[in-house]
């Protein structure tokens, strides 16, 4: 048998922050290309010579397809190197961003947008190469940045988009924008970025990749069907009974084989399996909730009864307050970790977030009240975002790290598609009849299942464990002795 090449050396000290810095310019461009389409959806539509209806498929395709690659490109980063399959993904939405900005024809863009699925499969690739070097507060502080670049880039992307939109005189040129943050990404990757020390020696478990596939792809649609025309409609019934067979049958199947795609066991313990329902959890607000905030914060007074009738830029200010407020608290949560622990700051982020999501009940009926639940939504937000990641990379396996970071990121997809889908439901039922006006117990209904759904979450994240004084040790350790990378232990 032939030996596989030796891994790069560890690194540590600046060249430990110089790659991390390389990454933190890829999340930040990941991150930018993510929020820099929405804003111009209308324009493409036009561009396109496409109806409204249509150029929904051009963010809908793009989810489909990052609901596929990111457990499949993860696990083969853990059996082939993170970087090597990060060049890959870097590759595709290079391709996908220049076929979506250069071709005229619709079905070739939407295949564009398939190719830049893989973006989704970016940080969790990126969290694996830096627990495969860095670990301790380091690689807590790491993974902080990695998220409050993603988040800050989505912000820049879409605020960048709107303001070249006004004075671009081509909307070719101005799609062309990300397309140029994500070809200097490339040339970090290939360049700059050094290779993940370890490898998962396996077989690839082609029939469960194809189960997550098959799986995620029906239950993705069936809750956009449902979305649109409740959970009983053939549209949406027929996907979702073909999902919850395929997942009982993917199950039993992983169960088996001895080498599995995802370790189902795993996944359910009680060492991961709180982390995985908290983004469940996390994943159903965050994503399913966004539609709620503009129509709420657009119906008018005089006209529903509730609302704020605001312009489409007061309702901007509030979703970018909360994004600005969940990058302040991402970044904010390696420190707070270090003082408190990473377990309390989970709790803490569940508890701001569902009081937050609460609060609105009684302060709904002024904007101020409003944008105060907002604020501490958005801090609960952040520490989860950083929090989460950084935990579940320390309590994976060694070797398993990108596939856990994949499943993860999946898990909030689905959980957000989830939301959505029993929101749309929610506020159909609530519609006054002969008016078409939705009651104000409609939205009551959704803020109440989003503070219900961070109750879950805290009650799972209190079955994390605690951390013992050698954890402690075994992080701290970890920041003075980097080349060791102990992994930090807990109890089970």
């Amino acid at each position: 048998m032939n030996a596989s090449p030796a891994p790069d050396p560890p690194i540590t000290g600046a060249v430990a922050r110089r790659v991390v810095g390389f990454l933190v310019f890829c999340e930040l461009a990941s991150g930018f290309t993510q929020g820099f389409y929405p804003p111009l959806l209308k324009d493409l539509a036009a561009h396109l010579a496409v109806t409204d209806a249509d150029i929904t498929w051009f963010l809908t395709v793009q989810s489909l397809a990052a609901a596929v690659c990111v457990p499949l490109l993860s696990k083969l980063g853990d059996l082939f190197g993170h970087r090597r399959l990060l060049r890959i993904a870097v590759v595709s939405v290079l391709v996908g961003t220049l076929v979506t900005a250069l071709v005229p024809s619709y079905p070739l863009v939407l295949i564009g947008r398939v190719l830049v699925g893989p973006l989704s499969v970016w940080l969790p690739l990126e969290i694996a190469l830096v627990h495969g070097r860095i670990s301790g507060h380091s690689a807590r502080r790491a993974i902080g940045l990695l998220v409050t670049f993603l988040m800050g880039g989505a912000i820049l992307g879409t605020f960048t988009a709107g303001g070249i939109s006004v004075f671009s005189p081509d909307l070719t040129l101005t799609m062309l924008v990300p397309v140029a943050l994500v070809l200097v990404s490339m040339l970090v990757v290939f360049r700059l970025v050094p290779e993940s020390p370890g490898r998962t020696a396996t077989k690839i478990d082609f029939v469960g990749f194809a189960g997550i596939a098959v799986f995620m792809i029906a239950a993705l649609v069936g809750l956009r069907g449902a979305g649109d025309a409740g959970f009983f409609a053939p549209a949406a019934l027929i996907p979702l009974l073909v999902a919850v067979v395929v997942f009982v049958g993917w199950v039993l199947w992983e169960l088996r084989t001895p080498s599995p795609a995802v370790d189902v066991r795993l996944v359910a313990s009680r060492r991961m399996g709180p982390i995985y329902l908290a983004g469940l959890c996390f994943g159903m607000v965050t994503f399913g909730g966004q539609a709620q905030i503009a129509t709420f914060m657009g119906s008018s007074p005089a006209r529903e009864g509730y609302g704020f009738d605001a312009t489409a830029g007061t309702i901007a200010l509030v979703i970018g307050a909360i994004t600005i407020l969940s990058t302040v608290g991402a970044a904010m949560f390696s420190v707070l970790t270090a003082r408190i622990g990473i377990r309390t700051v989970l709790l803490a982020g569940a508890a701001l977030a569902g009081a937050g999501n609460l609060l609105v009940l009684p302060l709904h009926g002024s904007f101020g009240g409003y944008l105060l639940a907002a604020v501490v939504q958005g801090l609960g937000y952040g520490l989860l975002l950083g929090a989460l990641p950084a935990l579940l990379a320390e309590l994976a396996p060694s070797g398993s790290t990108g596939i856990a970071a994949g499943v993860y990121n999946s898990l909030r997809t689905l959980g957000g598609a989830l939301a959505g889908a029993i929101f749309a439901a929610i506020l159909g039922a609530s519609i006054a009849e002969g008016s078409g006006v939705v009651r104000i117990g409609g939205y009551s209904g959704i803020w109440v299942c989003c503070g219900a759904a961070f109750v879950v979450c805290f009650v799972a994240l209190l079955l994390v464990p605690r951390e013992t004084p050698a954890t402690r040790a075994s992080v701290e350790h970890a920041d003075a002795e980097p080349d060791s990378r102990p992994k930090p232990t807990t109890d089970q």
